[in-house]
């Protein structure tokens, strides 16, 4: 069985703090190149969540959408992003780590451990 993992975590970096319950909606590209809803989570107060539980994960090209609008408005900070949608191609036998260093006029992301 696969048990390979697909997390993010989101760190605010205007404020140096974890962005906590950020709306995070995963997506995988299928073979007639659509993008497939497969998920819907949500971070935890430490802006972490499992994006696919163990076994999910399949090799492909994966979207995930950051939902960082709602949770720029319930801090009454202007932003210029309603959502940001970062493209990950999963297809090694590995696991996937994908941060967010945020803020409310630019973002950074890597691929973490």
């Amino acid at each position: 069985m696969d048990t390979r993992k697909f997390s993010t975590h989101i760190l605010d970096t205007s404020l140096g703090k974890a962005a906590a319950n950020v709306r995070v909606t995963v997506s995988r590209l299928d073979e007639i190149h659509e993008w497939r809803s497969l998920r819907a989570a949500q971070t935890n107060e430490d802006g972490r969540c499992q994006l696919l539980e163990p076994g999910q994960l399949q090799d492909g090209v994966y979207k995930l959408t950051f939902h960082v609008g709602a949770y720029f408005a319930e801090r009454n900070t202007k932003t210029i992003y309603p959502a940001i949608e970062i493209m990950v191609d999963c297809s090694e036998n590995q696991n996937y780590h994908i941060p967010l260093l945020l803020n409310p006029f630019g973002y950074s992301t890597y691929r973490g451990t």
